[in-house]
């Protein structure tokens, strides 16, 4: 509001870019006074608006906040669940401080690929459920492809005899048969499930989060022995940043790189040092 009502002599400076960020210039003196504050953000409240509103209303946060600088990065998430899936459908589930001691224990883990999946979104929505649980059965499925074309040979084998096929029957098969056999280990890192809370995920610090799983990464490939070649990180939505963070971090403390890190959806940053 301050800013909104400065006169000429109280201006920050003439740059474009301070003058494109003036509240005055996109926000009524009304509208300003109704923006809440981060504190009483909820993500119930986010949720029950519509699209456009909710996004118009972050956007308002987001800028006061750069203008502001009140908004710093202070919220550093411990011990964080992490769960590795298996095909039947069953978890390995335990604070990520206790994770690497279990995995030693899982015969064969990180033989071939590993992907690492930190998630970014609070799971308190059912649509962000959804889409996590999308993407661990998609690389399920993936991983699981050589026994897909076990089953594809076997189909084959008992129906030609039989009776003629569909195209989308043989569609199936051929793509079985020809898809990339490739194995491997998923392990979830849930870092979405630790931001309860609009503010915890505005405050949330990038780079100190992105350094502890950057850390235990290094720690993971050494007591497991994995080959960092095999490692694909992938980070949603405020979790791509956390997962660059994390594969800098681990660059820095092996001299090696991970295979990729792949960033779906990245969010604004919106907690900033000043």
């Amino acid at each position: 509001l301050a800013v909104a009502m400065a006169g000429p002599t109280t201006r920050m400076s003439d740059s474009s870019v301070n003058q494109a960020l003036k509240p005055s210039q996109w926000l009524s003196v009304q509208k300003l006074e109704s923006i809440p504050a981060v504190d009483e953000l909820t993500l119930e409240r986010l949720e029950s608006m519509p699209l456009n509103k909710g996004a118009e209303l972050l956007q308002q946060v987001y800028h006061l906040s750069q203008i502001n600088h009140d908004v710093e990065p202070n919220f550093v998430p411990s011990n964080v669940q992490v769960y590795v899936p298996k095909p039947n459908g069953e978890k390995i589930v335990a604070p990520i401080n206790e994770m690497i001691n279990l995995l030693k224990q899982k015969k064969n883990f990180g033989q071939d690929e590993v992907t690492i999946i930190v998630t970014g979104l609070p799971q308190t929505s059912e649509t962000v459920k959804k889409a996590n649980r999308k993407l661990v059965e998609a690389y399920m499925q993936r991983y699981n492809l050589q026994q897909q074309q076990q089953q594809a040979q076997q189909y084959n084998s008992n129906v030609d005899q039989e009776q003629p096929r569909t195209s989308s029957e043989e569609d199936y098969t051929e793509q079985a048969k020809n898809a990339n056999a490739n194995t491997g280990d998923i392990i979830v890192i849930d870092l979405g499930s630790t931001l309860t809370n609009y503010k915890r995920y505005a405050m949330l610090d990038i780079e100190k989060t992105g350094e502890k799983l950057g850390k235990w990464i290094a720690q993971l490939t050494s007591e497991l022995e994995l080959p960092y070649e095999t490692i694909h990180m992938i980070g949603q939505n405020v979790g791509a940043h956390v997962a660059g963070a994390a594969a800098n971090e681990f660059t820095r403390l092996t001299g090696h790189k991970l295979r990729r890190v792949t960033g779906l959806d990245p969010s604004h940053i919106v907690a900033k040092n000043r």
